[in-house]
């Protein structure tokens, strides 16, 4: 049998003594024959290592490991999907007294073994004691106070029996999801950014039907280069993930195609990041063609450095961009399709650009006003326009409602004739190929002759909010059209905001509260017709 872990350096007659501990056998009502534990702590003690077995239910030694003098060199355990529990116990020795650490009750639930014993000994002439831990139905690991071997009475059979039935009547009142069971991963310089981050995060696994079941958060000035957390809280992420049956880890910042190919490279669970959970959402929510074709561009694009290697985040992508041509690898392959397609989807996004241009054109000979509602994403944008032209755009209290552009024309009884435009809403770090990819709808908003800011007061952190729809707008060079600021759900305030000038204190929910904005709205264009938006001053 071969010896998995840490070799270097043993002797030959140190090699021919650990693999003599596969012809060992244990009676199937003991943990641990004493004979083995001997020689495993012995073993331990000579080499400087801990080392250990996986014996199977029948007593039989399956696995030989070695590891560091404060850790063992766990294996890839083939058997570690079978069922509830592995089937297998760890036994192992350290060459210190040491009780069970972090690691052993972090592989005991990942690897869903039946059980994990530790052996040690104050010095070779003290008794040996030894100290088990189990997993609880809950999957979390339970550990037993350490005790004198000679007076360890434990019956393997009876404990693994009622554990397996424990696990069996837990399985039946648990609330199962089929699916995208979710941890939230989020890292930042400081507690404030993080729990902003957090909340936004659990909004958007909620908007694209994630059950979150853990939030895992970590305060660190830089990210790690391989695994964004650093390979402990990486283990501790997985470990939370084991314990809920969660399939999917959310990291929040984004992971670079190095961080999310070396995690991938740790787990099998699906690895998503905030930019694929947004475009996740996109894609859910395009429903006109041009929205799909915009939301499909911006997959690709953000996919294409992402196709290397064993790389879960990649997974919903399997088998839609093609098949292994002759004499090519499939990733060959795929980067040649992707690049080929981008392409392909570019020319008709800038199609879709000119028709739009037109369309602009001609509202222009005809006069008519374009008023552009922006915002923050949910901040009730689609509510206000229904409330002010009358029409039934789709409402939600979800993120991202809204991702195709509803146009309305409103004529005012005073003879006033406008246009107004709900958009999709922003994000804080909104994907740079999903704003690229919505180039064509984003155009419209330079051909507004008045934007309207939408900002949701209810929200504790609107400032941030507000500030970071101000900073999109700047960076799209859209400082020059006039812009009112609209403070909208005041209905979820316990006070009623102080009345000042050149700001608007609405319900969307509410016409009365909408009606000095309307008619400020009729004001601009009633005193200046149709002017070029230059000439419009607020």
């Amino acid at each position: 049998m071969k010896i998995t872990g840490n070799t270097t350096g043993l002797k030959k007659s140190q090699k021919k003594k650990l693999k003599n501990l596969a012809k060992r056998r244990v009676v199937p009502f003991d943990i641990v024959s004493k004979s083995l534990a001997d020689i495993l702590v012995e073993l331990a003690e000579e080499l400087g290592r801990e080392t250990g077995v996986f014996l199977d239910r029948k007593g039989k030694v399956v696995k030989i490991i070695l590891g560091e003098p404060r850790k063992l060199s766990f294996p890839e355990l083939e058997w570690s999907e079978r069922g509830r529990l592995a089937g297998v116990r760890l036994v192992h020795a350290h060459p210190v007294p040491m009780l069970l650490q972090k690691d052993d009750l972090t592989n005991l639930v990942i690897n869903r073994l039946d059980l994990s014993c530790v052996l040690f000994r104050e010095d070779k002439s003290s008794p040996l004691k030894c100290q088990i831990a189990h997993s609880n139905p809950d999957n979390t690991p339970y550990k037993l106070d350490p005790v004198l071997f000679q007076k360890l009475d434990f019956n393997f059979i009876t404990f693994i029996r009622d554990l397996e039935e424990d696990f069996a009547a837990e399985e039946k009142v648990r609330k199962v999801y089929k699916s995208n069971q979710a941890i939230l991963v989020v890292i930042g310089e400081n507690r404030k950014f993080i729990e902003r981050r957090v909340s936004e995060l659990k909004d958007l696994a909620y908007t694209a039907g994630v059950h979150v079941d853990d939030i895992m958060t970590q305060v660190r000035n830089m990210p790690d280069n391989n695994t964004l957390v650093g390979k402990g809280k990486l283990q501790e992420i997985i470990l939370s993930a084991k314990m809920y049956d969660a399939d999917i880890l959310i990291f929040d910042p984004s992971l670079t195609p190095a961080q999310a190919s070396s995690i991938s490279q740790l787990t099998d669970l699906k690895i998503i990041d905030r930019t694929m959970l947004i475009l996740d959402i996109f894609a859910q929510r395009a429903k006109s063609s041009e929205g799909k074709i915009q939301v499909e561009l911006a997959l690709l694009k953000y996919s294409l450095p992402h196709l290397v290697g064993k790389n879960t985040m990649m997974s919903r992508l399997e088998g839609g961009i093609g098949g292994r041509g002759p004499g090519e690898t499939k990733l060959e392959v795929d980067r040649r399709r992707v690049k080929s397609r981008i392409n392909r989807l570019e020319k008709r996004i800038d199609k879709i650009s000119r028709q739009r241009s037109l369309r602009r054109k001609r509202r222009k000979q005809n006069q008519v006003p374009v008023v552009s509602v922006i915002g923050y994403t949910n901040a009730g944008k689609s509510t206000l326009l229904n409330m002010i032209t009358g029409s039934d755009v789709l409402v939600e209290d979800r993120l991202f409602a809204t991702l195709d552009p509803s146009n309305r024309r409103v004529r005012f009884p005073e003879n006033i004739e406008i246009i107004m435009t709900d958009t999709v809403g922003f994000i804080e770090d909104l994907p740079p190929d999903l704003q690229k990819a919505f180039r064509a709808t984003l155009e419209e908003l330079d051909e507004s002759d008045l934007l309207i800011h939408l900002v949701d007061i209810s929200d504790p952190d609107y400032e941030h909010k507000q500030q970071t729809v101000e900073n999109i707008i700047s960076e799209m060079k859209l400082d020059d059209i006039n812009i009112i600021n609209v403070y909208n759900k005041v209905d979820k305030l316990d006070f009623i905001p102080p009345i000042e000038e050149g700001k608007f204190f609405i319900s969307a929910l509410n016409k009365e509260t909408t009606i000095p904005l309307i008619n400020k709205i009729k004001e601009i264009f009633n005193k200046y017709s149709y002017l070029d938006k230059q000439d419009l001053y607020l």
